[in-house]
């Protein structure tokens, strides 16, 4: 009798520790079924199970920028090759002999950078400071200009004094020919990667722009 108690007592212990592991496993189960496997995000890049298996990777802003230096690079380097010759021949106009053009002052004004505007007979114009307006007599004047571009360089009066022109292309913007040489000369030598090729040739043909610009900028 006693055996009967001693087994039934341990059928009881042995059911309830199953009973135990089975709640167990299923509480596992349950939790393991609600987690998810990757964190909800708002971006469809940031959930790639949303992705089918042979979609292409989505380009960044970035990469999209680099695809398209990469496919008008060529067009970039020609830029920097024309430009390049566009220097050249600017450093030609500044070395080369000065053409003498004969004028007579009709009349001043103040252009809009406050500096003094001369009026000459030949119907242009020239900005000057007021010191070099001091240095110059009478009304007739010798404007020494550029062969090529025919930007005016010198001014000499009929006494031989002369005042050189700052506000031209050869005076206080003569960074701009120098830029210009030495970024399209980097451009055309340079030949690893696309990428800076790319910014030197762009870089090159809006400087080219700014010195043609710089040409005209006497007159204002």
């Amino acid at each position: 009798m006693a055996e009967d108690n001693f087994r039934a007592h341990e059928s009881t212990a042995n059911d309830i520790a199953q009973q135990e592991i089975s709640d167990l496993a299923i509480r596992e189960t349950s939790t393991q079924e609600f987690v998810p496997a990757h964190f909800y995000h708002r971006d469809p890049g940031y959930r790639p199970w949303l992705r089918k298996p042979n979609e292409p990777k989505k380009l960044t802003r970035y990469e999209e920028i680099l695809a398209i230096m990469e496919k008008y690079v060529n067009y970039a380097v020609i830029g920097s090759r024309v430009t390049l010759v566009f220097a050249v021949v600017i450093v030609m106009d500044f070395f080369m002999a000065k053409v003498p053009h004969e004028v007579e002052i009709v009349g001043y004004k103040t252009s809009l950078g406050g500096t003094i505007q001369i009026q000459l007979s030949d119907q242009t114009a020239i900005s000057v400071s007021k010191k070099a307006t001091r240095k110059l007599k009478g009304k007739f004047l010798t404007v020494d200009r550029t062969r090529i571009f025919s930007v005016p360089y010198k001014l000499t009066d009929k006494e031989n004094h002369t005042a050189s022109l700052e506000i031209s292309l050869y005076g206080n913007f003569i960074f701009g020919p120098i830029v210009l040489l030495l970024t399209s000369l980097v451009g055309v030598l340079y030949k690893k990667g696309f990428e800076l090729r790319f910014n030197l040739g762009v870089a090159s043909v809006v400087l080219s722009f700014l010195n043609v610009a710089f040409m005209h900028v006497h007159q204002f």
